[in-house]
């Protein structure tokens, strides 16, 4: 229980983004995908990498 809820936690800030960044599009369409490629894809991207970065950090790193 103790891993789904530390998982939780180190995603939290991610889900948040993309969920962020899901309204702003949704209400002014500024960072829309398709059928453009521009800055909203460069965010997503980035939340993207950000997030399997810290997930294989996370993973990687040795306990005590």
């Amino acid at each position: 229980m103790a891993v789904v809820k530390a998982f939780a936690i180190i995603s939290m800030p991610f889900v948040l983004a993309e969920a962020g960044t899901g309204i702003v599009s949704f209400a002014a369409g500024e960072l829309r995908i398709p059928p453009y490629v521009g800055v909203g894809t460069a965010i997503d991207l980035a939340i993207l990498f950000s997030g399997l970065a810290v997930a294989l950090v996370r993973a990687t790193r040795k306990t005590r």
